[in-house]
């Protein structure tokens, strides 16, 4: 437990990348996440944000730019109706072995971050799983996941009251897809001004070089045009191949950000060598 924070009680997830994808001593990563241009609370105020999963040494500032873009929503000033100003961060990210498909929310009661531990909102992750037989509480594929945890310590410093919901989704099955779109479209159509959705994913990711940088600029303009039907058909046939399209294929399927395009906010796509010997382009888009 942190100075000064609240213990949190129940099973918490510890995390499986710290002191490689990011810093795991709490004053090296906020000073870290400071040269980012976090501070304050001072940012934009996105609906939704995507942001990359890779080590912070290479993608952390992409992500910084991403979180800046939602960053003000801190201070937003809540409406009768809802009483209240963000509350929660739903961060959906991927899975990496190919084998495990579906669509799985924690059972943890908190994360721990070197900021701090996160506490889950279980009762809507519950209300989650109602909505779809395909969708399921199991923490077994998070606990060997870091495609949430590398962008918790980047919640808990912007939004440090929140709660999150993890979730993660293995394979991009359209079944799949539709599932997790029409749940989150359930659970979250009347909670839109207090939840920021975050998504945990990499804009493109190939063996070749220049295909990699072609499908990452067809990537950027079907976010920019936010379209979920062409950004599917996209996906289904080769055109992208974001690490993590599934879960913005969803989020996009919803119609939750409807009317709201997508921006790149990094200002231009960084070039990288992943698993595999792929290359792989982060970028930092927001949905305002």
């Amino acid at each position: 437990m942190k100075n000064g924070e609240v213990s949190l009680k129940g099973k918490g997830r510890s995390p499986v990348v710290a002191g490689l994808f990011y810093p795991e001593d709490r004053i090296d990563a906020e000073a870290r996440l400071c040269s980012y241009g976090l501070l304050g609370g001072i940012g934009d105020s996105a609906a939704a944000i995507v942001a990359p999963h890779g080590a912070w040494d290479i993608s952390g500032a992409i992500a910084g730019t991403a979180f800046f873009a939602a960053a003000g929503r801190i201070h937003r000033v809540p409406s009768r109706k809802e009483g209240k100003g963000l509350s929660r961060v739903l961060i959906l990210g991927c899975i990496h072995e190919p084998a495990e498909e579906g669509i799985f929310l924690s059972d943890s009661h908190y994360f721990e971050t070197p900021l701090g531990n996160l506490p889950v909102d279980r009762r809507l992750s519950a209300e989650l799983a109602s909505c779809n037989t395909l969708v399921e509480i199991n923490d077994i594929p998070h606990l060997r996941e870091h495609t949430v945890e590398v962008l918790l310590p980047f919640i808990k410093f912007c939004f440090p009251g929140v709660k999150i919901i993890p979730l993660l989704l293995g394979g991009s099955r359209p079944i799949l897809i539709s599932a997790l779109a029409r749940s989150l479209f359930i659970v979250f159509k009347s909670r839109m001004e207090d939840t920021l959705f975050v998504i945990s994913a990499n804009i493109s990711k190939n063996n070749d070089e220049k295909k990699a940088l072609d499908q990452a600029g067809e990537c950027i303009r079907l976010l920019e045009e936010n379209n979920a039907e062409a950004f599917n058909a996209a996906l289904r046939d080769g055109r992208i191949n974001p690490c993590g399209g599934g879960a913005l294929a969803a989020l996009l399927e919803s119609g939750l950000l409807a009317g709201r395009p997508g921006k790149l906010v990094s200002g231009s796509l960084v070039k990288a060598r992943g698993e595999e010997d792929k290359t792989v382009y982060y970028g930092g888009v927001s949905f305002e």
